[in-house]
């Protein structure tokens, strides 16, 4: 996150200091001098935002994050993330970018931090509803969604004479490519992934990745394309008790029962499955979801 100005690099780094011990306007001040010598610099213009949010100057961050997003148009530090919270309108999803480079990060600590931390179970959750819906033979063809290092992969594998998966994360990608479990693996987004493929699947499944989704429309339309008449599209979400979907602090999204159903009916898919369930929890709380088996009709 260097500057390249020595001074500034300094002064960031007294600025941090500062927050961390939890003077956040000290911190702000010590920032606007920082951008005084590096005004192009993204990573301190988002610091700069985040101090001012944390000091309660709500209308003081919205333009500095939105100075970040002119400088870093990918949004590689997700700061519409930052301001859907801020404004209260949340986004149809999280920025590539930002999910490419957290995941990235993520990867050497993940199945750890999610087995260990979060118990995490939607792969599990997932492979019971699937046998329950169709408990006999394998599937020709399924693909795995937000892959991941593989977890859902591993729990499907023996009943998938092909699997294939997907994930913006080539960090992630790699962790699955180890386990070589996967016929074919690739690296991008989900939705372009599932239009550009030739063949049709017979199950698509995703595995707590739609919480980083908000409008699910593009993601049915594009797996409803891919799937075999019949075909089984099963999925995990967390569930809020409202309409639409909702954007939480913990930047993932949450939908609302009637959202999937409505989906679901406008889509084509008949509804096998649709009942909530915790496939994690957060600091120590479980996160109220919904196991969906949806299937082509």
């Amino acid at each position: 996150m260097s500057s390249r100005n020595l001074t500034a690099d300094r002064r960031f780094a007294y600025a941090l200091m500062l927050r961390r011990d939890g003077d956040a306007e000290a911190a702000a001040d010590v920032l606007t001098q920082t951008l005084e010598l590096v005004p192009d610099w993204p990573e301190g213009r988002f610091a700069l935002a985040e101090t001012l949010a944390e000091a309660g100057r709500k209308y003081d961050a919205i333009p500095v994050y939105e100075a970040y997003l002119a400088l870093d148009p990918a949004d590689s530090m997700g700061a519409a993330v930052k301001l859907a919270l801020l404004t209260e309108v949340a986004p149809a999803a999280m920025p590539e970018a930002y999910l490419r480079r957290l995941f990235d990060e993520y990867a050497p600590r993940f199945e750890k931090a999610l087995r260990e931390k979060l118990l995490y179970r939607a792969p599990e959750l997932l492979r019971a509803a699937l046998d329950e819906v169709q408990p006999e033979g394998t599937f020709a063809r399924v693909f795995d969604l937000g892959c991941g290092t593989g977890l859902a992969g591993v729990v499907l594998r023996e009943r998938a004479a092909w699997l294939g998966g997907v994930d913006l994360s080539a960090a992630m990608v790699k962790g699955a490519r180890d386990k070589n479990i996967y016929d074919v693996l690739t690296v991008g987004d989900m939705v372009a992934a599932l239009n550009t493929m030739d063949e049709q699947c017979d199950l698509i499944v995703a595995a707590d990745v739609l919480t980083y989704v908000g409008n699910l429309a593009a993601v049915f339309t594009a797996v409803r394309q891919r799937l075999t008449p019949g075909g089984l599209f099963a999925f995990t979400v967390q569930r809020h008790d409202g309409d639409g979907f909702v954007l939480g602090a913990e930047h993932r999204f949450s939908h609302g029962r009637n959202y999937i159903e409505a989906l679901s009916a406008q889509h084509s898919f008949d509804v096998s499955v649709l009942r909530p369930a915790v496939s994690r929890q957060e600091k120590g709380v479980d996160v109220p979801g919904l196991l969906a088996v949806l299937r082509a009709n």
